[in-house]
């Protein structure tokens, strides 16, 4: 109701509403041990957390020491971390985030995807530039012209997509599936909202939220509905950090 007076309007008024909800969604420590909490149960229920690094590879008998389950469910609750601090205009959501490129690049190497090999130092990479531009930035996200930011984001969107084929293509040895063609647009899309990261720009939060939507539908043609519930919050998250970001812009 008071936001129906403030707005003096009804429909602004529910808007003016949720935007506040989705906003205290994207910036709470409560929901950071929701998503972190969310995201490593199911983990767990996959089964991998007691699975040893010699079940994936032979590289000798130390591997059978190797806990190479709870190093992916910790990945997987990094991973979540760095996302809400980058939704919150922290630092430190980069700094995990090029600890979650390591970890993920290893970890996706290991267990088949060979194109990693290529795409997740291209990730680190990123991360790095991020961490250079943020640490020069203020606190606020950073503002272009519209003429800047068209070109800039389709700069990046081409060399993306095209990056994202090109390695996709290598990784399935030429066999490019309906699922493939998924992972293709997800990892492109990955590419640019990282790409905008680095110059501090809110407009990598519309290019997360595609992302999340695209594995969303990835998550449902491998009946994998474990991880439905995981990228319906990432959604929810990248709606929240846009109105985070759009308003400090001010």
């Amino acid at each position: 109701y008071d936001y129906i007076i403030k707005c003096n309007n009804l429909k602004k008024g529910i808007i003016c509403f949720m935007k506040q909800k989705l906003k205290i969604f994207a910036t709470s420590k409560w929901f950071d041990l929701l998503g972190v909490a969310l995201v490593i149960s199911i983990a767990i229920a996959s089964g991998y957390l007691a699975t040893r690094l010699d079940k994936f590879v032979d590289w000798g008998s130390w591997t059978a020491y190797v806990p190479f389950g709870l190093i992916s469910v910790i990945n997987v609750g990094l991973s979540m971390l760095s996302t809400r601090f980058t939704g919150k205009l922290s630092k430190l959501g980069n700094y995990l985030g090029i600890i979650n490129a390591v970890l993920s690049g290893v970890i996706d190497y290991i267990l088949g995807n060979k194109a990693a090999i290529i795409t997740y130092p291209v990730t680190f990479l990123i991360y790095l530039g991020a961490i250079y531009v943020w640490n020069k930035a203020t606190d606020k996200p950073n503002i272009l012209s519209k003429t800047k930011l068209y070109m800039l984001v389709t700069g990046i969107v081409v060399v993306s997509f095209v990056f994202s084929y090109v390695t996709n293509y290598i990784g399935y040895k030429g066999h490019m599936s309906l699922l493939a063609y998924i992972t293709t647009i997800a990892f492109a899309f990955s590419l640019v909202g990282n790409g905008l990261n680095i110059f501090k720009l809110s407009t990598q939060w519309q290019f997360w939220l595609l992302y999340n939507i695209v594995q969303l539908t990835k998550a449902i043609v491998q009946r994998n509905f474990a991880n439905v519930g995981k990228y319906i919050f990432y959604i929810i998250n990248s709606v929240g950090a846009l109105f985070v970001w759009k308003d400090s812009e001010e």
